[in-house]
C-alpha cells in the first residue's frame, strides 16, 4: 500500500531524509517578522498538511483540526521544525493555548510526532530488570489509546456521566425537559437514554431538528452537567446520578440535544484492524523442539527439574553512600513466598567505608523455589535509619534470575505503606523506586551464578491439570442462599471468616482451627476460595521447609501447587469484594491473580470506580512487575473514564512505590491534553489554598469575622476566575468564578476553608460548596463512607431480590452521602450536603446549650418544613409509602414523609455506626436535612476507637446515638412503645441481619486498605472490633437469632445512655456561640 494513501487528504510530500531539524542561532534572539497566510504540518509518514491560519490561532484549536479534518487521533506533541527564537526547552512546544503568532518561528512550520514518539524517556529511573516490562506496557497503553481515539467519541471521553450504585427508589414517572423542543417527556422508572432518544425521534418537531449523517449522532447531554448519557448503556435514568439529585431537590431536569462527530478510523502506520487491545499479556508460545536433543536441552531447563542438591545461593555487593550518617550497618536478608519465611539468613554487618563482596548459601532446594518468591532485604543502623529492598526472584517471563542486577533500596518512613516483619518487609512493594527526595541511595548489586532455568509455560501446565482429578465444587454459595440452613449457613460463614483471618494474622497462621468443610470443598461457601487456597499453600510451605529435601517431596510440592489451579479454573464466580483476598502479598501467584483480575474486568466503570482504593492499592505494592493484567486493566479504566482516571491521578500523585510511579508517569502521558491542563489547574489551586491557609495561621486570628475577613483578602489577590477549573470531586461539575464574599474559615484548630463558587454551566441558580481541610488525614473519611455505600447497596439489592421477605422498607433507608477527595496525606477537598445543619446548631437555634430539650430537633423539622404541604410544581410521581400516607397538619407536626425519613435514616446509622464502632459521636458530628434525613459526618475515630476524658474516662461506650430528641421524633412525639417505634427497632435488626449474613464482602472491603496503614486500620487485628460487632468472634460463631438478639439488647442500652446525655451537654456548653 502507498504510504502516502494513509491520509484523506494532503498537500504535498517530504521523504523523511530530507526532514528538517530544529536549530539554534545565538546571533539574534528576536523573531523575524512575517505575515503567515498558512501553517505547513509535517505529518510522521512524510505528508504536509496546509491549514489556513487564522488570528490568535492556538495549537490547541490546530489540534482540533487535525483530528478531524485528517484523522491525526494518536496521542501527539507539536514540534517546531524551524527555528524559534524564545523557547529554550528545545523544539518540544508545551503550551498549546499560546497563540500560533506568540510562537516566534522563524517560518510557519510545525511537525507532529508519530505515536511513541516522546519527549523524554519513560520511567528512566527504572532498574534494567524493569525495562522490557515499562516497554511492553507502554506498547499497550499506545494501542489502548488507539483503539480508544476510534472507537470512543471524543465529547464522551471528556464529559462521562456519574452513574449511581443504585436505583432511586419510590419514583413511578418523572419528567425531563429538552431544551431545543422547548417540551417535556414523561419517562417511567425504567426509561433508558436510548427510549429517550426513541420518543424524542418519534415528535411531531422532528422536521425543525437538524439534519445529521453517519459521521454524527444525536447524544443527549445535561444542560448543568458536563455530562452526556450513555445511548449504548441500558442504565435507567433514575440510575444517573444528577437525576437523582434534581428530583430529591425537586427541581426541572433540562437536557440538550447535541450531535457529535463520531470517531473515524485511524489510517495511521497503514493500520488495517484495529481492535481494543487485551489487558491480559499475550500468553508465551512454548518453544517446540526441532528434535530430540533440542527437547531434552529444553527439559534441562525446567526449574522443578533440578535436583534437589542444587541449592539456591547468590552473591551481594554494597555500595558506599557519601552522606551516609554513620559508618557501621546491619544487614537483614530472607526468602519470603506469600509472607511465610523459606529462608532467613544469618544478620551481617557492614562498613559504609568499602565494597566487598558476599556470597549467602541456603538449604532452599533451587526447584523448590516457586514463582513469586522474594528475596528480601534490610539495613539498619543505630541512627533509626531503615532501608528496605524486595526483589522477585523471577522474571515476568517465568524465569529464575541470573547474572547481575543492580538496585537502589528503598527508605522507610513512618508513612510508608509496610510492616516490619523480623526487620523485613515482605508485604512491602516490589523493586525500587528510586525517591529522589531520600538523602542517602545505598545501592546492592546482585549476582546469580545459575544457567538459565524456566518454569512450566501455559500449555505445560494445562496438561499438568488435565492429570488432578478433582470433584466440581458445588458451592452452597453464601450465608443469604441458604436461609434454610441457617445454623449451617452461620457456621460455614464464621469458620471461613475466622479462619481466613486468622491464617492472615502471622500470631496465629498456625493456630487457627480449620473448617469442617475444608476437606471437601464441594460443601464450602462460595466466597470460601481465599480459605482454601492458603490452607494448600500452608502445607505447600511445611512441605519446603521439611528436611526432607529429595526428588519425590518436590513432586508433592508441585502437585498441590497445581491443585490450586485446578480448583480457580473450576470455581464459580464469588463476590467482588473477596476478590480482594486474592489480591494480596500472601497469593503472589501471577495465575491466581489473573483469575481475581478476571472476575473485576466484569465490573461497570461506576462500580469500579466504587473499588478503586482497593484495586490501587493491590495494584501499587503487591504486583512483582510493572506489566501485568491489573495494572493494564487500571490504566485502560482510568485512560477511557476520566472520573477514574482524575481519582487515580490524586491518588498517585504522592505514591513513591515503582509501580506508583510507572502507573503515575504513564497516564499523564496518554491522558491527553484536555484532561491534563485540568489536572493542572486542580494542583495549583490545592497551592494557592495551601498557602493562605499557612497564611491566615501564621497571624493567629482569634475572631470569627477577621478570620473570614483575611481570607476573602487573600483569595482576592487572584481574579475571581483564576479559580475556574473542573471539580477535584466530580469531572462533570465546572467550578465557575470564586464567590470570595460567601468564603469563610471554620473556627476550627486547622482552619478550614468553606469555598464557594458559581456553576460555571448555571451561575445564576446553583452554587458548588467544598470545604478544603488542611492537616487531617481524610483517608478514614473516604473509607467509612465507601462502607457506607456498600452497606446501603446490600440493604437495597436484598429489598429487591428477595421481595417476598419482610424487606420492601430497606429499598430506601434515606442515608446520606458527600464526596471527599483525598489531595494529599494532610489535605482534601469535603462536598458540604445542602440544606443541612448540625445537631449542635440546632441547639444553640432554640437557645439549649446546659440542657437537651426533647423537643428541639422536632420543633426545628417543624420549622424546616412549614411549606411541606404545598403541591409540587408536578414534575414527579411518587409511590405512596406504605408506612402512612396521612398529612398531618401544618401548623404544628413534621409531615409523615419527613418522620418516615428520620426514622429510617436514624435506624440505618444506628446500625451502620454499631457495626463500624464510630467514636466521637457527639452533636457537632451529627448532621440532619430540612427534609429530615440524618446523617453522620467526621469519622476520624473508628472501630471502637473511643474518645476520653484525657485519656482515661471514656466519653462514650457504644456507637449507637439514640438519645431522647431523636427517640421523641421517632414517637412522632408520644411515649416509646408506639407502632412507629417498633417499626423503627425492625428497620434496625433487619438492616442487621442482612449486614451478617453479606459479613465476607464488608471484609473484603477493607482487607487491603490494612496495607495503606491509616492510623486505625494497620493490622488484621483491627477487624477484630468488627467480628465482635456482627458476633461472629470465636470457633463457632453464634446463630444469627442470637446475634439479632443481642443487637436488640444494644440498641435499648442506648436509649438509657447517661453517659452519652453528659458527654453532649459538655460539649454544648464548650461549643456554645458567642453572643
Amino acid at each position: 500500500m502507498n504510504i502516502i494513501e494513509d491520509l484523506p487528504c494532503y498537500d504535498y510530500y517530504i521523504p523523511s531524509e530530507f526532514y528538517i531539524n530544529a536549530f539554534e542561532d545565538s546571533s539574534s534572539n528576536t523573531p523575524i517578522p512575517k505575515e503567515f497566510n498558512t501553517i505547513d504540518i509535517l505529518l510522521p509518514n512524510g505528508l504536509v498538511v496546509c491549514i489556513q491560519q487564522e488570528s490568535n490561532q492556538t495549537l490547541a484549536e490546530l489540534r482540533q483540526i487535525l483530528r478531524k479534518r485528517y484523522a491525526v487521533t494518536w496521542p501527539f506533541n507539536f514540534l517546531s521544525i524551524a527555528h524559534t527564537s524564545i523557547h529554550e526547552t528545545g523544539d518540544l512546544l508545551l503550551d498549546e493555548q499560546q497563540s500560533f503568532d506568540t510562537l516566534g518561528l522563524v517560518y510557519p512550520f510545525l511537525r507532529v510526532s508519530a505515536k511513541g514518539e516522546l519527549p523524554t524517556p519513560l520511567c528512566k529511573w527504572l532498574s534494567k530488570n524493569d525495562q522490557s516490562d515499562v516497554e511492553s506496557l507502554t506498547q499497550f497503553i499506545e494501542q489502548l489509546v488507539e483503539w480508544r481515539d476510534t472507537t470512543i467519541p471524543h465529547e464522551i471521553l471528556h464529559a462521562p456521566p456519574s452513574i449511581s450504585q443504585t436505583i432511586l427508589s419510590n419514583i413511578d414517572s418523572f419528567f425531563v425537559y429538552i431544551e431545543r423542543l422547548d417540551k417535556s417527556y414523561c419517562c417511567k422508572d425504567d426509561t433508558t437514554c436510548e427510549e429517550l432518544i426513541g420518543l424524542i425521534r418519534n415528535d411531531d418537531k422532528k422536521s425543525t431538528m437538524e439534519y445529521y449523517n453517519a459521521s454524527t449522532e444525536l447524544m443527549l447531554k445535561f444542560s448543568y452537567r458536563n455530562e452526556f448519557l450513555l445511548k449504548s448503556e441500558p442504565y435507567p435514568l433514575l440510575q444517573y446520578t444528577y437525576i437523582q439529585e434534581c428530583l430529591q431537590k425537586n427541581i426541572q431536569i433540562n437536557l440538550q440535544i447535541i450531535y457529535i462527530e463520531l470517531p473515524r478510523k485511524s489510517k495511521k502506520m497503514m493500520q488495517i484492524i484495529n481492535n481494543e487491545p487485551d489487558i491480559f499479556p499475550t500468553k508465551i508460545k512454548p518453544i517446540k523442539p526441532i528434535d530430540l536433543m533440542k527437547e531434552n536441552e529444553l527439559n534441562t531447563q525446567l526449574l522443578p527439574l533440578q535436583p534437589s542438591s542444587l541449592l539456591f545461593k547468590f552473591t551481594l555487593r554494597l555500595r558506599p553512600s557519601v552522606n551516609a550518617k554513620q559508618a557501621l550497618f546491619q544487614l537483614h536478608s530472607g526468602i519470603y513466598y506469600g509472607r511465610r519465611c523459606l529462608f532467613s539468613f544469618e544478620q551481617m554487618t557492614w562498613d559504609n567505608t568499602f565494597t566487598e563482596e558476599k556470597t549467602r548459601t541456603t538449604t532452599l532446594p533451587i526447584a523448590n523455589l516457586l514463582p513469586g518468591t522474594l528475596l528480601c532485604f534490610a539495613l539498619t543502623n543505630k541512627q533509626s535509619e531503615s532501608y528496605f529492598l524486595n526483589v522477585s526472584l523471577f522474571r515476568s517471563t517465568a524465569r529464575l534470575l541470573n547474572g547481575s542486577y543492580e538496585f537502589t533500596l528503598n527508605a522507610v518512613n513512618s508513612r510508608q505503606n509496610i510492616a516490619n516483619m523480623k526487620h523485613l518487609y515482605p508485604d512491602g512493594f516490589i523493586g525500587s523506586s528510586c525517591d529522589e527526595s531520600t538523602p542517602n541511595n545505598y545501592e546492592i548489586k546482585l549476582r546469580f551464578d545459575f544457567q538459565s532455568l524456566r518454569f512450566y509455560d501455559n500449555d505445560e501446565i494445562s496438561k499438568k491439570l488435565v492429570d488432578i482429578a478433582m470433584p466440581t465444587p458445588t458451592a452452597v454459595a453464601t450465608a443469604k442462599q441458604q436461609q434454610h440452613h441457617e445454623s449451617s449457613a452461620d457456621m460455614a460463614n464464621g469458620e471461613a471468616l475466622n479462619y481466613l483471618l486468622g491464617s492472615l494474622n502471622d500470631e496465629t497462621q498456625y493456630m487457627v482451627r480449620e473448617p469442617s468443610w475444608l476437606s471437601d470443598c464441594s460443601s464450602a461457601p462460595i466466597d470460601a476460595l481465599p480459605c482454601v487456597l492458603h490452607s494448600i499453600l500452608a502445607d505447600i510451605h511445611r512441605m519446603i521447609l521439611s528436611d526432607t529435601n529429595n526428588t519425590a517431596n518436590t513432586t508433592i510440592i508441585y502437585e498441590k501447587f497445581f491443585s490450586m489451579y485446578k480448583l480457580i479454573n473450576l470455581w464459580p464466580p464469588m463476590s467482588f469484594e473477596m476478590c480482594f483476598f486474592l489480591l494480596d502479598c500472601t497469593l503472589p501467584d501471577a495465575h491466581i491473580r489473573s483469575y481475581a483480575v478476571s472476575q473485576l474486568v466484569r465490573l461497570p466503570n461506576h462500580l469500579f470506580l466504587f473499588y478503586l482504593p482497593q484495586i490501587i492499592q493491590a495494584a501499587i505494592q503487591f504486583e512483582h512487575y510493572i506489566d501485568t493484567p491489573l495494572i493494564r486493566l487500571v490504566l485502560k479504566r482510568a485512560l477511557c473514564h476520566r472520573a477514574i482516571g482524575q481519582k487515580l491521578f490524586w491518588t498517585l500523585l504522592n505514591v513513591n512505590t515503582r509501580n506508583g510511579r510507572v502507573m503515575f508517569e504513564l497516564y499523564k502521558t496518554y491522558c491527553g491534553l484536555t484532561i491534563a491542563n485540568d489536572l493542572q489547574n486542580q494542583f495549583v489551586l490545592t497551592l494557592k489554598l495551601n498557602k493562605i491557609n499557612q497564611r491566615i495561621r501564621a497571624k493567629n486570628i482569634k475572631d470569627a469575622s477577621a478570620m473570614q475577613q483575611a481570607l476573602v483578602a487573600h483569595l482576592r489577590e487572584s481574579d475571581k476566575n483564576s479559580w475556574r477549573c473542573v471539580s477535584p470531586l466530580d469531572t462533570g461539575c465546572f467550578l465557575g468564578s470564586l464567590l470570595t464574599d460567601e468564603c469563610k474559615v471554620y473556627d476550627s484548630f486547622m482552619r478550614p476553608f468553606k469555598l464557594v463558587w458559581e456553576n460555571a454551566l448555571n451561575p445564576t441558580n446553583e452554587r458548588f460548596e467544598l470545604i478544603y481541610k488542611i492537616g487531617d488525614d481524610l483517608r478514614q473519611d473516604v473509607l467509612t463512607l465507601q462502607v457506607f455505600r456498600l452497606f446501603d447497596s446490600i440493604w437495597k439489592k436484598n429489598s429487591i431480590l428477595y421481595p417476598n421477605e419482610d424487606l420492601s422498607q430497606l429499598h430506601n433507608v434515606h442515608m446520606t452521602f458527600y464526596d471527599v477527595m483525598c489531595t494529599s496525606d494532610t489535605t482534601g477537598f469535603i462536598r458540604i450536603v445542602p440544606n443541612a445543619c448540625t445537631i449542635l446548631n440546632i441547639y444553640h437555634r432554640f437557645n439549649t446549650t446546659t440542657t437537651i430539650k426533647r423537643n428541639v430537633i422536632y420543633d426545628w423539622l417543624v420549622t424546616e418544613n412549614n411549606t411541606s404541604q404545598k403541591i409540587p410544581l408536578g414534575k414527579t410521581a411518587r409511590r405512596t409509602n406504605t408506612t402512612g400516607a396521612t398529612n398531618e397538619p401544618m401548623d404544628s407536626s413534621v409531615p409523615n414523609s419527613v418522620l418516615v425519613k428520620f426514622r429510617k435514616s436514624c435506624a440505618a446509622y444506628c446500625t451502620a455506626g454499631f457495626v463500624m464502632g464510630l467514636g466521637d459521636r457527639h452533636p457537632s458530628n451529627i448532621m440532619l436535612t430540612s427534609d429530615g434525613r440524618l446523617f453522620h459526618v467526621d469519622f476520624g475515630h473508628i472501630l471502637g476507637d473511643y474518645v476520653k476524658f484525657g485519656n482515661i474516662f471514656p466519653r462514650e461506650t457504644t456507637s449507637i446515638v439514640l438519645v431522647e430528641p431523636f427517640l421523641y421524633v421517632i414517637n412522632n412525639r408520644k411515649q416509646n412503645d408506639t407502632p412507629d417505634y417498633r417499626e423503627f427497632i425492625q428497620i434496625c435488626l433487619l438492616t442487621f441481619r442482612l449486614l451478617r449474613e453479606n459479613a465476607t464482602s464488608l471484609f473484603g472491603l477493607l482487607y487491603l486498605i490494612i496495607y495503606a496503614r491509616l492510623p486505625l486500620l494497620n493490622s488484621i487485628s483491627n477487624l477484630n472490633y468488627l467480628r465482635q460487632s456482627l458476633f461472629l468472634i470465636g470457633e463457632k460463631p453464634c446463630e444469627t437469632k442470637h446475634a439479632i438478639q443481642a443487637y436488640k439488647r444494644k440498641i435499648e442500652s442506648a436509649q438509657n445512655d447517661t453517659r452519652r446525655f453528659l458527654d453532649w451537654i459538655a460539649h454544648a456548653f464548650l461549643h456554645k456561640p458567642q453572643r
